[in-house]
């Protein structure tokens, strides 16, 4: 049986559309997308330089766990790591991306990004040098902390905001320099990908980035009714597979929940356009629907967090798998009406049901 295509819905109504109108973890976004490693093979290839690709494997590609990093580390919570091997090699280079989504500049983004370089590296060493010190460590292992030298690294501050990137990529840029200390003086450089400057006319080939492109920079214009007709057309030739139609939802419930210059009106407006334009086929009710509709009659029948308790497992439920017991009772403890509401929004988001639970420690 063919998929039928995916349209908006009846229209929400303005009350409804607002208890979603809230702030979006940009980041948390933008980091789905790039732990698909389809998606960040896709998005390597298109930012690394060609002497660099030369080097590296991007089919053996990994999504390091050092993504969820702890509190010490709380403001580059959201970064994504990646592992890539060596062509022809077991040595493996560390491509390492911070996912800096702010509308303002932050000046410490480079030092931030050398502390968790550090932290990786100290990662790296603490693990072999533990392996060679086992009582029964193998001459392998005792071998390879002798020979052991920090991985490169590779650091990308991916940037979009309503303004572009201006903030310092290079890390002396924020150290006083002395003359006759110039050698002394430590140095790192980022690599920028600034979604803000892109040329819509230049975007890469490939569907999946070029319309992640289109999301991302959709979400701060003045036109966001503009952007998403854009993306749909792009989309359209392709609706009738899950992949499309999934990126089709995810930008509109993108726009619904973070694009300031997106009201009500420009809903329902959208909702008609589309009709018109497509001839769409109606589908069943989409998940930003059937959220409100859940949190409504949930709401009005149970505790307020019991019911937010609840639309939460019914969210990991629908996209991953059902919760442990366990971790269904540790969601079901929480009475935090906000802490819930994040939650709420990082079930829509996380990419693994481990992922969720280390948020709730």
């Amino acid at each position: 049986m063919p998929l039928k295509r995916p349209t908006l819905t009846q229209p929400l109504d303005p009350k409804a559309f607002d208890e979603f109108k809230k702030k979006y973890q940009h980041d948390a976004f933008c980091k789905r997308k790039l732990c698909n490693p389809q998606k960040a093979r896709k998005f390597l290839k298109h930012i690394l330089k060609p002497e660099v690709l030369e080097l590296i494997d991007l089919n053996r590609l990994q999504i390091d766990p050092e993504t969820y990093v702890d509190e010490d580390l709380k403001r580059l919570y959201l970064d994504v790591l990646y592992r890539v091997p060596l062509k022809n090699s077991n040595e493996v280079i560390v491509v390492f991306i911070l996912i800096e989504l702010k509308t303002e500049n932050d000046k410490w983004t480079i030092f931030q990004i050398v502390k968790y370089i550090v932290r990786i590296w100290d990662r790296e060493l603490q693990a072999v040098e533990s392996a060679a010190k086992k009582p029964n460590a193998s001459e392998k292992a005792k071998q390879q902390f002798r020979d052991f030298l920090f991985p490169p690294i590779i650091p990308i501050i991916f940037h979009y905001g309503e303004n572009r990137f201006t903030a310092p990529t290079e890390l002396i840029e924020l150290i006083r320099i002395l003359k006759g200390m110039e050698k002394f003086t430590l140095n790192l450089k980022a690599l920028l990908c600034d979604v803000t400057t892109f040329d819509p006319n230049s975007f890469p080939s490939d569907l999946e980035l070029n319309v992640l492109y289109m999301t991302l920079q959709m979400v701060f214009s003045k036109e966001v009714s503009d952007h998403l007709m854009n993306i749909f057309r792009k989309l359209q030739p392709t609706l009738n597979s899950k992949e499309s139609q999934q990126e089709w939802r995810d930008a509109v419930y993108y726009a619904t929940t973070s694009a300031k210059h997106f009201k009500h009106q420009d809903y329902v407006n959208l909702t008609k356009q589309i009709q018109n334009e497509g001839g769409m086929t109606t589908m069943s009710k989409s998940l930003l629907d059937e959220l409100v509709a859940d949190s409504r009659a949930d709401g009005e029948t149970k505790g307020i967090a019991k019911g937010k308790a609840e639309i939460i497992i019914r969210i990991l439920s629908r996209r991953l798998k059902s919760p442990s017991k366990s971790l269904q009772k540790k969601i079901n403890s929480i009475q935090n009406i906000a802490k819930l509401d994040e939650l709420a929004d990082f079930a829509l988001t996380c990419v693994s049901l481990d992922e969720f639970a280390t948020a709730l420690k």
